[in-house]
């Protein structure tokens, strides 16, 4: 029976959206330094990529694609971080979020399975929305993260919960779904963002439930879950 829901930081929780329009003029810019020709439609056609080639880190990927020289490419990294830094972008919640959390939270315990720390915590404390939460685990208190399998069991097994009555909803295949699917945890992919069309590439892959917003979730497909096999 299915007990527990977490949510995927970026992207379920969060809007990234301005993240990544500005990751891609940070490194369009950084790119630009090396091939005065390359553009932000350049940009997006290697993140597309990416994407399509399961890679971790999509601006990993661009640059080291854009930028061939090893130690021009760590150069280039730190600067792209360094830059992020600067940018101090404002957090920005997913369109339907909240309501999702006050219906759900009801019924089964909420908690969180991202990559972000202390900081997202204390954004959700801000915005009154913690209070929805039964477990408010975060990276911060790992030192392994996604995909590592461990670091879903980890977080489970923190929060006394069993993978078989748990769902994971995220927005990324690799990251999410088949570390998710991996330990037995029910899956619901939400195609949103720079990763929207990642699609799996063997049946094992396949989401339990996929959606094109959070909204779209219904609460008699969460129960059906319970009867998937």
């Amino acid at each position: 029976m299915i007990k527990n829901i977490f949510l995927d930081a970026g992207g379920v929780i969060l809007n990234e959206r301005v993240f990544e329009e500005t990751s891609s003029r940070i490194i369009t810019d950084i790119v630009k330094q090396v091939n005065k020709n390359y553009s932000i439609e350049q940009y997006w056609n290697d993140a597309e990529e990416a994407v399509y080639r399961f890679v971790p880190k999509i601006y990993d990927y661009i640059l080291y694609k854009n930028i061939i020289n090893k130690n021009d490419f760590k150069e280039s990294k730190k600067n792209y971080k360094e830059q992020l830094k600067n940018k101090n972008s404002r957090f920005e919640l997913m369109d339907g979020i909240k309501d999702f959390l006050i219906e759900y939270s009801k019924k089964y315990n909420i908690g969180i399975l991202g990559q972000y720390g202390n900081d997202f915590r204390n954004y959700l404390a801000e915005e009154k929305l913690l209070e929805y939460f039964a477990f408010s685990e975060i990276q911060d208190d790992y030192k392994i993260t996604k995909p590592d399998t461990r670091y879903f069991e980890a977080i489970l097994k923190k929060c006394n919960c069993r993978a078989e009555e748990s769902i994971m909803i995220g927005d990324r295949i690799d990251k999410d779904i088949i570390p998710a699917k991996t330990i037995g945890m029910k899956t619901i992919r939400i195609k949103v963002g720079v990763h929207k069309n990642q699609e799996p590439r063997i049946p094992e892959e396949i989401p339990d439930l996929t959606v094109e917003s959070i909204k779209e979730i219904k609460m008699e497909s969460v129960k059906a879950m319970d009867y998937c096999t």
